[in-house]
């Protein structure tokens, strides 16, 4: 949702942005082989973090 068509972060050095995303440091965990693998990754972290 905040990625822009060149998958840039629409609000990075915005006000509003989330302390915990500026502190996120990536890790091949989370990064894997590629761009889908960190999709994948990113994608259940906000499922698994989403308010009820």
């Amino acid at each position: 949702m905040q990625l822009d068509n060149t998958l840039r972060c629409r609000i990075f050095g915005h006000p509003d942005r989330p302390a915990v995303c500026a502190g996120l440091q990536p890790q091949l965990e989370m990064c894997g082989q590629g761009r889908a693998q960190a999709m994948l990754w990113l994608t259940q972290l906000e499922q698994a973090t989403r308010p009820h």
